[in-house]
């Protein structure tokens, strides 16, 4: 079951992470600090786009990151974020209606664009792994 916004600031809340809603620069959605355990999600943001970001940001402060990491990091949190918001199924399906573009594709799974090309990154490791295990 995909979590909702209300799930995902009772988990913050249960961690001591409180979140808040404010202008952030440029097109960044969100941020975590770890001095304070906040995490700052953009103000205005719909749920189809906070939820994600607030589970990125959530991974941040799980792992006690401070700010910005490495894009590897950055790539591997967005890819498990990916992970627990789409299946396989729901993709295929998605992709069977809305067809490869990647703008549709958000639109049919209802969520950002960029799920689904950290989705589509984890289906390209997934057959690679499996072709490497043949």
């Amino acid at each position: 079951m995909r979590p909702t916004l209300e799930s995902l600031l009772a988990d913050c809340d249960r961690q001591s992470i409180t979140v808040i809603t404010a202008p952030l620069p440029g097109t960044r959605q969100g941020a975590y600090c770890h001095a304070t355990r906040t995490i700052v999600l953009r103000r205005g943001m719909p749920d189809r786009l906070a939820v994600p970001t607030l589970m990125h940001e959530m991974c941040h402060a799980e792992r006690g990151d401070d700010g910005p990491q490495p894009a590897a990091v950055e790539a591997r949190i967005n890819r498990a974020v990916a992970c627990r918001l789409v299946t396989v199924a729901e993709y295929a399906a998605a992709e069977a209606l809305a067809g490869p573009g990647v703008g549709a594709l958000a639109v049919e799974l209802d969520v950002p664009v960029w799920v689904v090309e950290a989705f589509r990154r984890t289906l390209r490791t997934r057959v690679v792994t499996a072709v490497a295990q043949v």
